[in-house]
């Protein structure tokens, strides 16, 4: 896939135009190279939308890193690689063209990028879904553009690494659990401050701690989590993507509204999982949607001990989110009414579309953590 990083770079030099017309004609001439023509067209269709206002710098970078995908190796190596690759095709446009981004902004889409390439080549994405995602992060944060001081960026960046890699070798995450938490945290302090992360860590601390619960016993009732509970990225990022959201907003706008929306967010996701964890252990579980009797672990089966946990998750949230000035004692009421909500909203949306097969786990909490966040958005805005 060498050819498509070679036109990104020929297109500084020579334009857009020229640039889509080779990427049609080389996707004729090899097109029985199914994954070549397929970036092709995503490649032309990125170029294509600049007109309507997609940045181009950020589409021909995202079009570069796929050089990066020719060396991959392991996580740090591809993070380094990576994001190499898109300071330095940044820093050439720059000289060739001239973009008047500050260093720090540069670093810091860079880094973006970085973790995001390298957690698609944790999971083997692809090049397609690797320039697709690339190109999303990159315009993403166009669009939130923050100026992170370097020694801030680079603080967030090691915090967020080290803890992950230390959940990684203690098996509490794998590789693509470690990329995500990583992009999540540092992100989270950039945008907010180190509080914010702390009840991120205490989810994960917690949420990680209760998978155990009993382990043995889930294991012997077939319903355990695979790998030893180990979390990859799929139950990272539906748990904290609405959490990221909220805390983005919240950097950006001020609004104290979203700090609520935050900690509701991630109460939702502690609440959730202990409820589930420690639900499965249940005798008498009753679906939520007829409470009829059915066996633990059933998606939407609800019973008093999981209700208790859930309560209890959601509290420890939003009381440690008030211990560290977050949140006052009205916005964490606020937040605990959305989160316990949001815990129902789940067991709801597992037992009618999960059940129907029209969701995973995966979109079942993110729409939960999500709905949490905007009840309490919504509640004190």
């Amino acid at each position: 896939m060498l050819t498509i990083p070679a036109i990104s770079l020929l297109a500084i030099f020579v334009g857009k135009w020229v640039s889509i017309a080779l990427l049609i004609i080389l996707a004729i001439i090899r097109r029985k190279d199914r994954a070549f023509v397929e970036v092709s067209l995503l490649s032309t269709l990125l170029l294509l939308l600049t007109e309507l206002g997609l940045c181009r710098p950020i589409v021909l970078a995202s079009m570069f890193l796929l050089l990066g995908h020719e060396l991959r190796r392991n996580a740090v190596w591809n993070i380094i690689v990576y994001t190499a690759l898109g300071f330095a095709f940044y820093e050439i446009y720059d000289l060739v063209v001239g973009l008047n981004w500050n260093l720090e902004y540069v670093v810091f889409l860079s880094l973006m990028g970085g973790l995001t390439a390298a957690l698609i080549e944790s999971v083997n994405g692809g090049e397609f879904v690797l320039l697709l995602a690339v190109a999303t992060v990159y315009t993403i944060f166009h669009i939130y553009a923050i100026n992170v001081p370097l020694h801030q960026l680079a603080v967030a960046f090691v915090i967020s690494f080290i803890l992950s890699l230390l959940a990684t070798k203690s098996g509490v995450a794998d590789e693509s659990g470690l990329l995500s938490a990583t992009l999540i945290g540092t992100l989270t302090i950039v945008f907010s401050d180190i509080r914010f992360f702390v009840v991120l860590l205490l989810f994960y601390a917690i949420g990680s701690a209760v998978t155990k619960y009993k382990y043995s016993l889930k294991l012997e009732r077939g319903i355990a989590e695979q790998a030893g509970g180990a979390r990859g990225y799929a139950n990272v990022l539906s748990n904290s993507l609405p959490a990221l959201f909220f805390v983005m907003n919240y950097g950006v706008f001020g609004s104290k509204a979203f700090v609520a929306a935050f900690v509701a967010s991630v109460a939702c996701a502690l609440g959730d999982t202990m409820a589930s964890e420690i639900g499965k252990t249940a005798e008498k579980v009753y679906l939520i949607t007829n409470f009829r009797r059915v066996e633990p672990g059933v998606s939407g089966g609800v019973s008093l001990i999981g209700e208790i946990a859930a309560s209890l998750g959601c509290a420890t949230v939003c009381l440690s989110s008030t211990f560290l000035g977050l949140l006052d004692f009205k916005s964490a009421l606020v937040s605990l009414l959305a989160s316990v909500v949001g815990v129902h909203v789940d067991s709801l949306l597992g037992a009618t579309l999960e059940k129907k097969g029209w969701l995973n786990n995966a979109g079942v909490n993110f729409l939960a953590t999500l709905s949490a966040g905007a009840l309490g958005y919504l509640l004190l805005r």
